[in-house]
């Protein structure tokens, strides 16, 4: 018996792409970088079935929770999926996510499908099939705003889920810039803070406190209106690149992985020169002196490191 998921497997065209990134009206190298990220590019297995990941803590009488569905190995996966199908076929289509945009079956509506096993026969047919249920899907959720603004974050938090925004954002900006060749600027908005906001209010010649509040505000939205852009008060790639053409000043970019890693690696080399030091020190010292070295330096060094990796992390997001 054929299963919904085996189709003629045609691969979309350039051309394709092209269309859909200018239907959405983003960058080209935005909508392939999404596509990079979800299914590493690929909409088919080898097989030529459609790509697709279960998530059995999804069904509607779920298996587990998310940790335990991240843990699981391909054939487990896989077994509990034939398992889930076997018992009911939509639901186990309901709980998975499909092709090159990895779009969960129960946003079947969304994308413009009567049901998930419809939304599954068609994108196994062609790529092109799943490049117009992306697009259908973010326009519906509205997050095709945020594609093209490079707000990665207000992308991946909506359609990734709350978990693991950081990671999937930066993921995104790292494909964006192999594509591109260059990086996305921070996405300001009012309420934010920090080094993004004081180039951002330096670049349009007002009071630089650091500070996304009302006054900046209301010069971004003039900003806006002034050049044609929409008047949204966020200031996303487009904005920040007419800044950039007004005033010269180049914006804060966005964290890639490679940024991320290099975090991570800076907080490591501070940990190990902080227990070098403790080394030596605890060397000239009575053992009873050490063990309350090692108390207070194990306090003092974790509020220390928690302190530089919220200023680390507070200057890139």
């Amino acid at each position: 018996m054929s299963k919904p998921w085996n189709g003629a497997a045609r691969r979309a065209t350039s051309e394709g792409f092209i269309a859909t990134a200018e239907e959405i009206g983003c960058d080209l190298a935005a909508l392939q970088a999404v596509w990079q990220v979800e299914a590493s590019g690929q909409p088919f297995r080898r097989d030529g079935s459609l790509e697709r990941r279960f998530e059995p803590h999804k069904l509607r009488k779920p298996e587990g929770n998310y940790k335990t569905s991240a843990a699981l190995s391909f054939a487990a996966r896989e077994a509990k999926f034939d398992a889930a199908y076997a018992r009911n076929g939509e639901d186990a289509m309901r709980a998975s996510s499909w092709g090159g945009p990895q779009i969960m079956g129960f946003n079947a509506a969304a994308a413009g499908y009567a049901s998930a096993g419809a939304m599954v026969k068609a994108m196994a047919d062609s790529e092109a099939e799943q490049l117009r249920a992306f697009a259908r899907l973010i326009q519906a959720w509205g997050l095709d705003k945020a594609l093209r603004a490079h707000d990665w974050r207000t992308f991946a938090a909506r359609y990734n889920g709350n978990a693991n925004v950081a990671e999937y954002s930066a993921r995104i900006e790292s494909a964006f810039q192999k594509l591109a060749g260059k990086a996305s600027p921070v996405v300001l908005r009012s309420g934010d803070k920090g080094a993004a906001v004081k180039r951002l209010q330096y670049a349009l010649g007002i009071d630089v406190d650091g500070k996304f509040g009302p006054a900046t505000d209301k010069t971004v939205r003039e900003f806006q209106q002034r050049h044609g852009l929409p008047v949204d008060g966020i200031v996303g790639q487009r904005t920040w690149a007419a800044i950039e053409g007004y005033s010269g000043v180049r914006p804060v970019k966005q964290a890639s992985t490679q940024d991320r890693i290099a975090q991570a690696s800076e907080l490591v080399a501070l940990a190990s020169t902080a227990a070098g030091a403790m080394a030596t020190v605890g060397g000239a010292l009575p053992e009873s002196s050490i063990n309350l070295l090692i108390i207070a330096a194990g306090v003092i060094g974790i509020g220390a490191l928690a302190l530089h990796a919220f200023r680390k992390l507070r200057d890139v997001a």
